[in-house]
């Protein structure tokens, strides 16, 4: 049901199409890209139903155009930040668990480092457990319960790792601190975890060196044992041995496998053939599969800067340069937001397509100069290979 308003001072009825929840990660004005909508419109006309007189109505197809919105984003002070601060804001939760401290060794014990509370979950890294000495340690396994509403992500994050101690004795987990952002004090927080004491109770004691007192009363308790005579003698390291038997060739195993292997090889052949052939002959999956290439080859560079944030963002503009160069035939020095635009625009490539390219360009700019996480850096990189993929495929 529609809503009494006015707009621009007139009365209208209004419906709400939307609400998204926005986390900026660069600072400065940003700009919301203009949103289009296309619906049908019950236009009424002169003419009235016969039977009920009520008055007739044609549907026309409208399209309108929102203004474009300009966010002022204020940047993260940078008096008083921990050098471990990821980018977290909001209010957070800290803890740092195992589920277990008392176990054998070669047994397998989990490692749970969690954030709750409401903020940025998805836009930051979590701190790493430093293991000690003796643990076998497994790629964390990272979780996400986060709910997004009106008011924000709330929820939790977490990095659960699978430890194994090789050897019996304590093991200690030194504590761990995670830093915030506080948005109702606008000042950071540090929590940090309590250290845990994980006991080994049975298993291989720490190996001891030569001067232990261990090993040499080990030693001094045992005797010598000295050899009378030809009573002992070397393993021979390889053998003079014959077969008693002699195989042949003909009618053995690898007679009958050289015999049928080329009648069997006749039928693979003509299938991989066909298959190849099919392959060749579907033109639409040949241009996905093209697109797809082209857009790895591209951003290999970028990919292997992942975690990096100034190398990656560079290597990721160059590579879209790159691909326009290719593609549209232009030089660096005309790359401007306008031209590509319009060049786009006449190559017929989709409105849309050509916003999320200039705004991956723009997310390139901004992030020489402000700190971006890993998370961030990866959907940048999804949206690059999606975006290449699709402006290849319509051009």
């Amino acid at each position: 049901m529609g809503e009494p308003g006015t707009y621009k001072g007139e009365p209208y009825t209004y419906v709400v199409f939307r609400k998204t929840v926005l986390y900026p990660q660069k600072t400065g004005k940003l700009e919301i890209e203009p949103l289009a909508l296309s619906f049908k419109v019950g236009v009424p006309t002169n003419r009235r139903d016969r039977f009920s007189g009520r008055r007739i109505f044609n549907q026309v197809d409208k399209m309108v155009v929102s203004s474009k919105r300009v966010i002022n984003v204020k940047p993260l002070p940078i008096e008083g930040r921990p050098d471990n601060f990821s980018g977290a804001v909001g209010d957070f939760n800290f803890k740092v668990s195992t589920n277990k401290t008392s176990l054998d060794a070669t047994e397998s014990l989990d490692a749970n480092v969690l954030v709750s509370g409401g903020g940025n979950l998805k836009l930051f890294d979590l701190p790493k457990l430093n293991i000690p000495d003796g643990m076998e340690e497994y790629e964390p396994q990272h979780n996400e319960r986060v709910r997004t509403n009106l008011t924000g992500m709330r929820g939790t994050i977490s990095d659960t790792y699978t430890l194994v101690p090789q050897h019996k004795g304590d093991y200690s987990i030194p504590p761990v601190s995670f830093s915030y952002f506080d948005l109702k004090t606008e000042a950071y927080k540090t929590i940090e975890s309590d250290e845990i004491v994980i006991n080994v109770e049975k298993g291989p004691a720490v190996s001891y060196n030569d001067t232990s007192n261990e090993v040499s009363q080990e030693r001094v308790n045992k005797k010598r044992v000295t050899q009378i005579g030809n009573q002992f003698r070397f393993l021979k390291s390889s053998a003079d041995l014959q077969p008693i038997q002699n195989k042949y060739f003909f009618k053995s195993t690898l007679y009958w496998i050289s015999l049928v292997t080329p009648l069997l090889a006749v039928p693979l052949f003509l299938f991989f053939g066909k298959k190849r052939q099919q392959r060749l002959d579907d033109i639409s999956g040949n241009r996905v599969r093209k697109a797809d290439k082209l857009a790895r080859k591209y951003l290999s560079e970028a990919k292997k800067n992942l975690g990096s944030q100034k190398e990656f963002y560079i290597a990721m503009e160059r590579a879209l340069h790159n691909y326009l160069k290719a593609k549209l035939h232009i030089q660096t020095s005309d790359m401007s937001k306008d031209r590509i635009q319009r060049l786009l625009k006449e190559r017929e490539v989709e409105e849309t397509v050509t916003i999320e390219f200039i705004a991956l360009l723009e997310s390139c700019e901004f992030a020489r100069y402000t700190p971006s996480s890993t998370s961030a850096m990866q959907q940048d990189y999804d949206k690059a290979s999606r975006v290449i993929a699709t402006i290849d495929k319509q051009l």
